[in-house]
């Protein structure tokens, strides 16, 4: 994996002003620091080297999307050094498979996610870079996420937060709003506990830290099969359903009673229209608040992603530019919209570098053969790392050694529970419903619905506050609940904005005790500044 408010839509000739100034300003840093990739020295780079998907797995990328993340034939969990040597970091033979590797700030240790045999789940591994035995970290404690059979349930994309890691589950033992599958939860662990910190209807992945570990990133399926009309609740009709992986972010803070939780939800990057280039996944936060990230012609990723690319996002709401891999079709007779054409390349997993290069998988033939490729600051040079016939190269994570190791976390052990939380609440505040260019127009006797989401096929209107001419709205809601709101009129009818009907596209939820701010009914349907 990689190390790692809304507003409305800048104007196509804006878009186009700040790609030009994105590319002056990388040529420059280009020309300042060399426009050959391996001129400058490159540090330790941990990656895995996997076998290609076959059978039904076909058409995956091992590592990637809800139907990929899973998806393997066998792995090796290996380390460039500097001068381009690689060696197995985890013996061979040890393991079956390996994903995700996310190395320790202070460079020692790499976590990651693997499976000990065929048969085996996969489970969150950790071994010293310097050499020792690997060994399982969520083996153990198999039950104490609550719902769910753990002994059929998955874990993936790890992330180090001190001595803490975060990493994803379907320990829930739900599944997926969209199409089934087993849903993925944002979950923490330490020697202590293990806990859950989200409630998404369709799952979370990648979690990643912002260069200041402020905050932490993760991409979270944003699809919802309900949309409020005349009649009530009604079953969504085609248009835009929106159905794409969006990057978000949040502050990790601990709750009074000692656990971990998830505050200041917010856009992280994307948020924009066309939707393919405002989705966001294996996101590669940067200094400057923008980020690499993965986007896909399928946008769901499910059951297959189709074309892939990575694009570079500046801070949101901004559509990504494309940086490697295919040319994302947004509108039928663009290139490779219809298979037209020569099969695109197919970029995945970037890592960004402090002097602007970055480290990705490609795929330049679109012919199924990923290696490990290194790309010049301003985009033009692609040279090759590592690439062996017969493996995926894939998921880098750039080792920055030297670096303290971090303090752990106070010393807390509450007693574990899962993200439900009967009988709590959360602040749900919007200082303005009609704020912002994106939003309905100001009128009175409007009326705010609050929907819980039970499942693909069950949704309750849980409450009903009308709306001031001020737009301001403040209430206590169900907390860790995937909820949805829409804004309907004196009649009933839903309230129209320039980019649909005035509602949450996907599912929102607080955690007990916080706060969930916005303003405006904004495009993207999430929480904004």
């Amino acid at each position: 994996m990689s190390d790692p408010c809304l507003r409305t839509q800048p104007s196509r000739p804006a878009f186009r002003s700040f790609a030009l100034l994105l590319a002056a300003g990388l040529a420059l840093t280009a020309l300042a620091n060399g426009a050959t990739p391996t001129e400058r020295p490159l540090p330790p780079i941990v990656f895995v080297a996997r076998q290609p998907p076959a059978g039904a797995d076909s058409g995956q990328v091992p590592g990637l999307g809800p139907h990929g993340t899973f998806a393997g034939r066998g792995g090796r969990l290996l380390e460039r050094a500097s001068d381009g040597t690689v060696r197995e970091l985890v013996p061979a033979g040890r393991l079956y498979d390996v994903a995700d590797p996310c190395v320790s700030e202070d460079g020692a240790r790499v976590a990651f996610s693997a499976r000990e045999a065929p048969d085996s789940r996969w489970r969150i591994w950790s071994v010293e870079r310097k050499g020792g035995e690997a060994r399982c970290l969520t083996c153990t404690s198999l039950e104490e996420l609550g719902a769910g059979d753990a002994r059929t349930a998955d874990d993936a994309d790890p992330l180090w937060w001190g001595d803490t890691l975060l990493f994803v589950s379907t320990r829930s033992g739900r599944q997926a709003w969209y199409d089934g599958s087993p849903r993925t939860q944002l979950s923490a662990w330490t020697s202590d506990y293990t806990q859950v910190l989200t409630s998404e209807p369709n799952g979370v992945l990648d979690p990643a830290a912002a260069p200041g570990r402020d905050r932490v990133w993760f991409s979270r399926w944003w699809f919802n099969p309900w949309r409020a009309g005349p009649r009530g609740l009604e079953r969504a009709a085609a248009g835009d359903s929106v159905n794409q992986w969006q990057a978000v972010s949040a502050r990790l803070t601990r709750a009074p009673d000692g656990l971990m939780q998830l505050e200041d939800v917010r856009i992280a990057a994307g948020g924009a229209l066309p939707r393919r280039r405002g989705m966001a996944l294996q996101s590669a936060p940067l200094a400057n608040g923008g980020a690499f990230a993965v986007a896909a012609h399928n946008m769901g990723l499910a059951p297959r992603p189709g074309p892939l690319a990575v694009l570079r996002f500046p801070p949101p709401p901004a559509a990504g530019v494309r940086w490697s891999g295919a040319a994302i079709a947004d509108e039928v007779g663009d290139t490779y919209s219809g298979g037209s054409n020569l099969a695109p390349p197919a970029a995945v997993a970037p890592v960004a570098l402090p002097d602007g290069r970055t480290v990705l998988s490609l795929d330049p033939g679109g012919r199924g053969e990923y290696g490990l490729v290194l790309v010049s600051a301003d985009g033009e040079s692609h040279e090759t790392l590592v690439d062996e016939p017969g493996e995926w190269e894939l998921d880098a994570a750039v080792v920055r050694e030297g670096a303290p190791r971090p303090a752990p976390p106070a010393a807390v052990k509450p007693a574990p529970r899962s993200a439900s939380s009967p009988g709590k609440t959360f602040r749900y505040l919007s200082q303005d419903v009609f704020a912002g260019e994106g939003a309905p127009a100001r009128q009175d006797g409007a009326e705010l619905r609050v929907y819980r989401g039970e499942s693909a096929d069950s949704a309750a209107l849980i409450r009903r506050v009308r709306v001031p001419r001020s737009g301001r709205v403040d209430l206590k809601l169900p907390a860790d609940t995937p909820l949805f709101e829409a804004l309907v009129t004196s009649g009933g009818g839903v309230l129209a904005t320039p980019h649909g009907p005035a509602q949450v596209l996907g599912a929102n939820s607080g955690a007990a005790g916080t706060t969930s701010r916005c303003s405006g009914c904004h495009l993207g349907h999430s929480a904004a500044r």
